[in-house]
């Protein structure tokens, strides 16, 4: 239990230390990895608070050939000024925009690494600054290559759209014709329902016609050959 005990203080002891780095402009870089998302190039846009004396530093990995475009605006805190300095992967500063309320850097990286972007505060003592970054980076090489499959994709998805839109276009004439042959199809039904009614009330009725007919004649024949028993003068008929 003691050489445990012992063990955690230790470890938290070792947790505890600061950790220190080598003092250069803009600070260290840890190593990392950025994911473009399979695209030639990647972009970021965010605001940022820049404390009273201090800086702020953001550290972008830049293809070799590649453009670097850094667009800044200082939208409250103080007179609205604030130093910008863009620093190369060799620590060297690159450009440096000295009390600037809005600007923008472009730069064409002449060798690959991680170049670090750095809002410098120091100068304002007591007022905090809110800057707006917006920062990009591509190949324009790769770009137009990526811009050009894009176009191609679209091409291929302008080409099954309208494949699909003449499919929806049939589809639509063959529920035209499904309508029309349903509204015949009951146009139909109701002409033979009515032949069928008419056909049958006529029917019964010259049925009708002809029983009356035949009662009328039998009566009529019968009438004639009627013959009374006895004579006008009431004597019996030999």
């Amino acid at each position: 239990m003691a050489a445990t005990i012992d063990l955690r203080t230790l470890v938290n002891f070792f947790c505890l230390l600061p950790i220190t780095f080598p003092e250069k402009l803009g600070g260290s870089l840890p190593d990392f990895e950025f994911d473009f998302d399979a695209l030639p190039g990647t972009q970021h846009e965010f605001k940022i608070v820049v404390k009273a004396g201090k800086e702020e530093c953001f550290v972008q990995k830049v293809a070799q050939g590649a453009n670097l475009h850094i667009q800044f605006e200082v939208l409250r805190g103080g007179d609205r000024s604030i130093n910008v300095v863009l620093i190369d992967p060799n620590y060297q500063v690159i450009q440096h925009l000295p009390y600037q309320t809005d600007g923008k850097i472009d730069h064409v990286a002449v060798m690959f690494g991680a170049y670090q972007v750095c809002f410098d505060n120091t100068a304002s003592r007591f007022a905090e600054k809110l800057v707006y970054i917006y920062l990009v980076t591509y190949v324009p090489e790769e770009w137009s290559k990526y811009l050009q499959e894009i176009q191609s994709v679209s091409a291929s998805v302008q080409n099954f759209t309208g494949a699909l839109a003449g499919v929806q276009s049939s589809i639509e004439k063959v529920k035209i014709h499904q309508s029309e042959s349903r509204m015949n199809v009951i146009m139909d039904w109701y002409l033979l329902t009515g032949n069928n009614k008419y056909i049958v009330y006529w029917s019964i009725f010259q049925i009708c016609v002809i029983v009356c007919t035949a009662v009328f004649q039998i009566f009529c024949l019968r009438r004639l050959f009627r013959v009374p028993n006895i004579t006008p003068t009431s004597k019996p008929r030999a």
